[in-house]
């Protein structure tokens, strides 16, 4: 015997009943096409079913270079970064936390990445960025301003993992839609509610996701998005004049956060095609990955650290748009100045007005 389906009501999840054609529902009275309910759900079904993560695993290359460029270890005895650049560097300011000269060493080999992006951004112009952005700021500290301690910042080639994927999801969502009219004597609102249900397929490439430790990873994803167009296999020379963080995050630490943001670029995808209706409100979803691939890959960013009080805020530069990521401080004796000054001005002219009155 075929099994009986049970179908509730899309809009108030009362039972539906089979009248002639269609099916019924007694407690609201709307009426539906039986293949549409069972379309329905068929994909709310798919809907709330748990999401599938399918990620290859990654086998790690040891270095090699033929480039003839050679490079040395450093080390920050402040924060602990272990970093890798041109041997003709020398000592330079840790970018990462900015409060020690790093020590260079021996080269002792790295994972070699599978590409890079080279830096398109030189460190004059990276400054100017800089410079520019902070204009935006208001009552700035003069310890921002100061040329000398801005030519401080360092490139450095920030490790990421990259994942691309084949996405397929299923997400439903309780929607409403509103319809005003009035007459000689009324006005009227109609609500419409509808059950939305959206699936389809999507492709990712080039999801990254910082692999260091060091790197914050807020400002990391900040800095994007960078353009993949530029991206050439890994060769030794690129990192002349620059600093190259060694990866500290491994591939399977990194995949949770990297089935988040596939995850949520996939539901604000499907968003955005909800935009005709007043209210949406998500109800289930269900993202599955497949075919998932995982590279290793240096990307370009400018580090400045500039202490202001006792504590060093951070800024980041992308090396290839120039695009400035950071939180800047409030001099308060600066804002309290200018307040102080708008007051007293204010104060003249409503002494003035006061005078002419009583005159």
């Amino acid at each position: 015997m075929d099994a009986i389906n049970s179908y509730k009501c899309p809009c108030c999840t009362a039972p539906l009943v089979f009248v002639g054609e269609m099916l019924r529902c007694d407690s609201c009275d709307n009426t539906f096409p039986v293949e549409t309910i069972q379309q329905m759900s068929e994909a709310m079904e798919t809907a709330g079913g748990d999401s599938k993560y399918d990620w290859e695993h990654y086998e790690p290359r040891s270095f090699e270079d033929s480039s003839d460029i050679k490079l040395a270890d450093y080390s920050c005895p402040s924060c602990a970064a272990e970093i890798t650049g041109d041997d003709t560097l020398g000592a330079t300011v840790c970018p990462y936390c900015g409060q020690s000269t790093i020590v260079k060493g021996q080269f002792e080999g790295a994972l070699r990445p599978d590409y890079i992006i080279p830096f398109k951004i030189d460190k004059k112009a990276a400054m100017e960025a800089f410079e520019a952005d902070f204009q935006n700021a208001p009552f700035l500290p003069d310890e921002f301003k100061n040329r000398k301690k801005i030519e401080e910042m360092a490139g450095v080639y920030v490790p990421h993992w990259m994942f691309d994927c084949d996405c397929d999801a299923a997400i439903t969502y309780n929607a409403t839609r509103m319809t005003a009219w009035s007459d000689s004597n009324f006005n009227y609102t109609k609500t419409d509610y509808y059950k939305l249900i959206r699936v389809g397929a999507v492709g990712y490439a080039n999801i990254p996701v910082d692999a260091s430790l060091k790197a914050d990873d807020a400002y990391m994803e900040a800095l994007e998005p960078y353009s993949y167009d530029d991206a050439v296999d890994f060769d030794g020379a690129y990192l002349s004049g620059y600093l190259a963080d060694k990866y500290d995050v491994s591939p399977e630490e990194s995949v949770q956060r990297a089935n988040e943001r596939v995850k949520n670029s996939t539901i604000e995808v499907f968003d955005d095609t909800t935009n005709y209706y007043a209210t949406v409100f998500p109800d289930s979803a269900r993202v599955s990955f497949s075919n998932g691939k995982i590279r290793y890959s240096l990307l370009p960013a400018w580090m400045l650290n500039i202490k202001y009080l006792d504590k060093y805020y951070q800024f980041a530069i992308n090396g290839q748009t120039g695009k400035v990521v950071g939180n800047y401080p409030v001099d308060k004796k600066k804002k309290w100045k200018y307040f102080a000054k708008v007051a007293g001005i204010a104060y003249a002219f409503a002494a003035v007005a006061v005078y002419f009155l009583l005159r």
